[in-house]
């Protein structure tokens, strides 16, 4: 009996997918429903963290709208009823020859692999802004850019030199796509809110907000018609907008810029100007474009290696009539899934696989408390019902319906009650010379 269920065991077919961002998790969630409960298939899913982030409302959780904890769904809770083994590890490596996945405490075989690790933030080689700018790809830089704004604050209450004030009360946004703009006018709200309950002695002209982009407009995906929307929207807040205009490094002076602008004394800086690709994907010695995301073919698999997929942020993939590229954002991996997942059951039990087919439904950017833009399949929308569509559209992405009302409640008693500023955990107060509290 030993050896026969040995044997059962050698010809088990084994899916490894990595990553549990929507790419990863939904296809190992449409993969189970897709296999007979008795298929030789075992489902592994690999992941660094414990919970599911839903990252389209970071820039929320950074402001206090919404608690972090609501855009965090435990993965483990979301299998439990699937036969998804769920291992949480870091991925250190992939051997494509060897069929292996190196991991930070053992290696996996695999016999179908879904490579789904999302980017990382791309510093186009500026090491000096590298190590000392903000991000908001986690919860925690979530936590980090809120208790970095509240100490900045304090700083500023005591510090009586005039160009150090400044520069602690200047916020600087660089990048201005969906994740930049949404970020900036969240911030500059924020901002807003914190002088005004808190730091009322510090005049409201000193605290300014400013948002860098390269390109001559923000929303350079848009339409110019939105872009203009979006730009005076910004403006009307308060936020001033620098276009045209490339960062070449962050000194003691400030934020030094390619051209002959002044530098920007600045002790903020959040960097939102685009992504690239997580160091295992750009270690493949596979086709990428020049973002360092892999080329694959019209049913997501890697030209060569038909068992291996590649989905999300990680995949050059391009719309089989118009030759598109698919942009790196959720709405596409979140489609991207149920593909992925119907051509892996048709590799393991045969059958045709599917090309993926999606048009893209377009953008939906936040502009703050009840504006934003959007142009749904080329439509173009402004304000308050642009804002309305954006929340539901998120609201229904969510993962599970209780974290759907509890979001939908923080958002009700946001509109309704000022936002609660302090900060809901430990925020340890920082110690370097003017910052010292």
């Amino acid at each position: 009996m030993e050896s026969n269920a040995e044997e059962t065991g050698r010809h088990r077919k084994q899916v490894v997918i990595l990553g549990a961002g929507f790419a990863g998790l939904y296809t190992a969630l449409h993969l189970d429903r897709l296999l007979a409960r008795d298929a030789p298939v075992d489902i592994t899913l690999v992941d660094q963290n414990h919970f599911h982030l839903f990252t389209p409302l970071l820039h929320e959780a950074a402001s206090g709208v919404i608690h972090p904890g609501l855009i965090m769904t435990p993965i483990r809770r979301l299998l439990r009823r699937s036969r998804v083994r769920f291992l949480r590890a870091r991925v250190d490596g992939i051997d494509l020859d060897r069929q292996q996945v190196q991991l930070c405490c053992i290696v996996l075989n695999y016999d179908v692999l879904v490579i789904a690790l999302g980017s990382v933030t791309n510093f186009y080689g500026l090491e000096s802004i590298r190590g000392r700018a903000l991000e908001l790809k986690t919860a925690s830089d979530a936590e980090r850019l809120r208790c970095h704004v509240v100490n900045r604050f304090e700083a500023a209450t005591r510090e009586r030199n005039p160009q150090r004030r400044r520069r602690l009360l200047t916020f600087t946004v660089v990048g201005g796509g969906c994740t930049g703009v949404e970020t900036v006018t969240e911030l500059r709200e924020f901002l807003l809110h914190l002088r005004a309950e808190q730091y009322d002695s510090i005049p409201l002209e000193e605290v300014r907000t400013i948002l860098v982009e390269l390109q001559d407009r923000v929303l350079p995906q848009m339409d110019r018609t939105l872009s203009r929307t979006a730009l005076r929207r910004m403006q009307k807040m308060g936020i001033e907008v620098l276009l045209n205009t490339r960062v070449r490094d962050w000194t003691e002076e400030g934020l030094i810029f390619a051209d002959s602008r002044s530098p920007l004394p600045t002790d903020t800086v959040v960097w939102a100007a685009g992504v690239r690709a997580h160091p295992v994907v750009a270690a493949l010695p596979l086709e990428k474009d020049p973002y360092g995301r892999i080329v694959v073919d019209p049913y997501l698999r890697v030209p060569g290696r038909p068992n291996v997929y590649v989905l999300g942020d990680a995949a050059h993939a391009r719309h089989p009539r118009t030759g598109e590229v698919y942009p790196p954002t959720a709405q596409v991996a979140y489609r991207q899934a149920p593909v992925a997942a119907t051509n892996i059951a048709a590799d393991l039990t045969g059958g045709t696989p599917r090309a993926f087919d999606f048009t893209y439904i377009g953008d939906l950017v936040s502009l703050g408390r009840l504006s934003g833009v959007a142009d749904p399949f080329g439509r173009h929308l402004r304000g308050f019902f642009a804002w309305t569509m954006w929340k539901f559209y998120y609201l229904l992405r969510l993962v599970g319906w209780q974290n759907r009302l509890r979001v939908a409640l923080n958002w009700i008693l946001a509109l309704l009650f000022p936002t609660h500023s302090a900060i809901s955990y430990e925020c340890s107060p920082e110690c370097a010379g003017e910052l010292c509290l």
